[in-house]
């Protein structure tokens, strides 16, 4: 029986190593440095008394588009606290949001939260153009300069209203500036001209990171998180050494890691979008499999179970406690990924669902309801949403995860719903 104290470890700091910004966040990201510098640039009038610039972020996810901005604006913050400048920064997640409406009562609870302390309730019963009054009334007592960050707005869908109307706001008393962030590429390609011009004074673009960046990235966390972990100086020896140290895999000195350990979980996470967080995801679960085994090194081996781990847990523990009318919903995307005619878009996929419904003897929800499937499968990760915009564009999606995974999850999960996935798996 294993107990608490009585096991060595690798780790100094273990939540280094944790793809959750909410337990690790770094404090720099020299990979990206001209992105930074071009947010420095939209934020910079505040110090000569103007209004920053409106301002969209584009990237994928697991590019240190949030990480960046929150550095940025948090060392504008510092240098209003220490100049007595009034600098307010409010963040409005509208990831599960869906409606400019919702983003407002949002908006408006953090809002009041600065002036009043937390606790504050979401404000209901309000018409839309209500909330938005309300919303700049509470920036007015708040006074100064206020910066709006809206993650993840390509959640909002086509309901462009509160960007509209947002970055156009004039008031008495507070300058406002609107910063949007989105993983989609062309969210801004459907919406109204005007709101994408307001929105949009100025972009900065996070491209993929390669495997070069990650290897960097991963080098200077394992510094943080593992014992006997370091920079070396390639000019000299000494433990006090007096050279600036490049902080990159080359110069990583590791009595932990095999050599092969961070490349590999870097090409991992390249292969497919150049999401850091992969790349954490893996060096993460594989050091932990070393240490909670009691082994000093950790390898490629190690890696390559975290790989198969990963995928596996992620499918098989989703997917088996989904109901069966989700489980239905999954398997029409699965289709198209074993047919290959990805993308799926939702009138078809929802025609092929009423015939599996009809197959297994389950009464097909309305169409309404499958949109809410697809969208919750988005969320679990599991599958991949392009959202249609403008006239007659329909939602396109994509699996996400291992289509085998998948297909021996879903036949564990139903004796009606295996013979599905046995005929999917035949189509293969």
């Amino acid at each position: 029986m294993r107990r608490y104290g009585e096991s060595e470890t690798i780790f100094k700091n273990i939540d280094a190593l944790s793809p959750r910004v909410d337990t690790y966040r770094p404090t720099e990201l020299p990979e990206r440095q001209d992105e930074l510098d071009e947010i420095y640039s939209a934020l910079r009038p505040v110090e000569m008394g103007g209004t920053p610039i409106n301002l969209l972020i584009y990237g994928e996810p697991g590019q240190g588009k949030t990480v960046a901005v929150d550095l940025e604006t948090t060392a504008l913050e510092n240098w209003a606290n220490d100049t007595d400048i009034t600098l307010t920064v409010v963040k409005v997640e509208c990831k599960g949001l869906n409606k400019s409406y919702n983003a407002l009562t949002h908006l408006i609870k953090q809002l009041r939260e600065v002036r009043l302390g937390p606790g504050e309730d979401l404000p209901m019963g309000y018409q839309r153009k209500q909330l938005l009054e309300m919303a700049l009334q509470e920036m007015e007592r708040i006074g100064g300069t206020i910066i709006i960050i809206m993650d993840e707005i390509d959640a909002l869908g086509n309901d462009d209203y509160i960007l509209y109307e947002l970055p156009r706001a004039t008031m008495t008393d507070a300058n406002l500036s609107v910063i949007g962030i989105t993983n989609d590429l062309t969210y801004t390609d459907n919406l109204d001209s005007d709101a994408r011009s307001s929105l949009g004074e100025d972009a900065v673009v996070f491209p993929p990171y390669d495997s070069t960046d990650l290897r960097s990235i991963l080098s200077r966390r394992a510094v943080t998180a593992l014992r006997d972990t370091d920079f070396s100086c390639n000019d000299c020896n000494s433990p006090k050494c007096p050279h600036n140290v490049e902080e990159s895999f080359e110069n990583l000195d590791s009595g932990v890691l095999g050599s092969e350990v961070i490349p590999l979980c870097a090409a991992f996470a390249a292969k497919e979008t150049g999401d850091a967080r992969r790349a954490l995801k893996l060096i993460y679960r594989a050091t932990r499999f070393a240490d909670e085994r009691g082994e000093t090194t950790v390898t490629e081996a190690h890696v390559r179970e975290a790989q198969e781990y990963l995928e596996m847990k992620a499918v098989a523990t989703g997917v088996q406690t989904l109901p069966v009318q989700k489980i239905i919903s999954l398997m029409t995307v699965t289709y198209n990924a074993v047919s290959g005619t990805e993308p799926g878009e939702t009138a078809e996929l929802y025609d092929r669902y009423k015939e599996y419904c009809d197959a297994v003897d389950a009464e097909p929800r309305s169409k309404r309801r499958f949109r809410d499937f697809l969208n919750d499968h988005e969320g679990g990760g599991y599958i991949r949403k392009k959202t249609g915009r403008g006239k007659g564009k329909q939602n396109a999606y994509w699996l996400d995860v291992d289509v085998e995974l998948v297909l021996q999850t879903l036949s564990k999960s139903d004796e009606r719903l295996g013979k599905i996935a046995d005929s999917l798996r035949e189509n293969s």
